[in-house]
């Protein structure tokens, strides 16, 4: 009796260790599965093709070499604070000026998308800085982190503007991953002041809910709970490889404390960054902001289908912006 009672107690002990064992593996199998999945996703999204698949740009290529040549525009190289270079074009006006456009390209782009906007700026009298964000173009850095970091970096160009005109103004005009950036800035420009103005086209306002959206939308499925467990797996590689997590790439929490004046661009039939994104943005702007949206118009699409209206928007925005 003794010993049966025994036996049962051993057996029920090791049917416990058995369970745990078993629970410890398959925890460990699921997350070793779930961080390789991350990875998958976190390399495609912010390492891979950055600098690959740049032909549209190639008619742009003789404009910059010709400014280069004939017109003093001055490559530039600054430093970043994350310990890679940063490469840039600075266009001056035909006639002097100390106001100075800073644009902000998107992803898998590079500087010579700004060449897209530039007339818009010089007609207005201002000077031009394009540049290359981290891990696109020339410019130095391992990862895309949508904004996180690349907020720190155009706070360098910003500076280097100021410097070449103290008492001058400054504007950002950001598109897509360039506007969102821009965005994020805003909230750090709330200290020093030092931008008068951003127009931001086609920026999102919050990259998980983007991923979420975009993720179940190319899947067809309603279930948003395996894309969110995805996107957490991928978030923490992101941390651990690039040190950010996609949660933080929020442009609309950026903005709730921003005061400086902000124009929202955005094309209604935009199906990568829903054209609500922008709705949302504008109405959590505190400070004097504006809104144009484009009908029948895709993915920061309005300055090539609806230029003349895009630029009178644009102009008459900066010249309402810094009477403010």
């Amino acid at each position: 009796m003794y010993e049966d009672i025994t036996l049962k107690i051993y057996k029920r002990k090791i049917h416990r260790q058995m369970v745990l064992i078993l629970s410890i593996v398959l925890v460990f199998v699921i997350n070793v599965a779930g961080l390789f999945a991350g990875a998958v996703f976190y390399n495609e999204f912010c390492v891979l093709n950055t600098r690959t698949s740049l032909e549209r740009f190639n008619p742009l290529k003789a404009k910059l070499e010709n400014g280069i040549k004939t017109k003093k525009w001055q490559q530039v190289t600054i430093p970043s604070s994350f310990g890679y270079d940063l490469k840039g074009t600075y266009i001056p006006n035909a006639v002097p000026s100390d106001k100075t456009i800073i644009l902000v390209h998107g992803i898998a782009a590079n500087r010579l998308m700004g060449l897209w906007y530039s007339n818009i700026y010089l007609d207005a009298g201002y000077n031009i800085l394009i540049y290359d964000s981290r891990a696109h173009g020339e410019s130095g850095g391992n990862s895309v982190t949508w904004g996180f970091y690349e907020k720190f970096d155009l706070d360098e160009w910003v500076r280097f503007v100021a410097h070449m005109h103290p008492n001058g103004t400054i504007g950002v005009h950001g598109i897509s991953m360039g506007g969102a950036t821009a965005l994020m800035h805003a909230e750090l420009n709330e200290f020093s002041k030092q931008v008068a103005f951003y127009v931001v086209d086609s920026a999102y306002s919050d990259l998980e809910n983007l991923l979420t959206k975009q993720i179940s939308s190319i899947v067809d499925s309603h279930n948003f709970l395996w894309v969110k467990i995805l996107l957490k797996y991928s978030s923490a590689v992101a941390y651990m490889q690039s040190h950010f997590r996609y949660g933080e790439v929020s442009p609309i929490r950026s903005i709730q404390t921003v005061t400086t004046p902000i124009l929202y661009l955005h094309g209604e039939a935009d199906a990568l960054v829903p054209v609500n994104m922008t709705r949302q943005l504008y109405a959590t702007t505190k400070g004097y902001r504006e809104i144009h949206t484009f009908p029948n118009v895709g993915h920061a699409m309005a300055i090539f289908d609806r230029r003349s209206e895009y630029q009178q928007i644009v102009t008459t925005f900066i010249e309402n912006a810094t009477k403010q």
